[in-house]
């Protein structure tokens, strides 16, 4: 199982791998992006997609996760 981050990079939205050096690819729309990460995600048994905020705005900090997603495995029941 292996989960993934998005960020915006210059023009095009990063797809990197969690505890890798380098890249797991790019993709010109943070949908796309998504979208492959999911892939990369379900097709290595399942992990979380999570999007990072590429720069400081008025509710978010740089690097702060403001998305994230479940892909090829089921969520943990809830308690309660």
């Amino acid at each position: 199982m292996s989960n993934y981050s998005i960020s915006k990079d210059g023009d095009e939205w990063a797809i990197q791998k969690h505890g890798a050096g380098k890249r797991s690819g790019y993709a010109p729309t943070k949908e796309e992006a998504r979208q492959r990460a999911a892939e990369f995600a379900t097709n290595s048994g399942g992990g979380e997609v999570r999007e990072h905020a590429s720069r400081d705005g008025s509710v978010h900090k740089k690097g702060q996760i403001i998305d994230s997603d479940t892909h090829g495995k089921t969520d943990p029941p809830s308690k309660g």
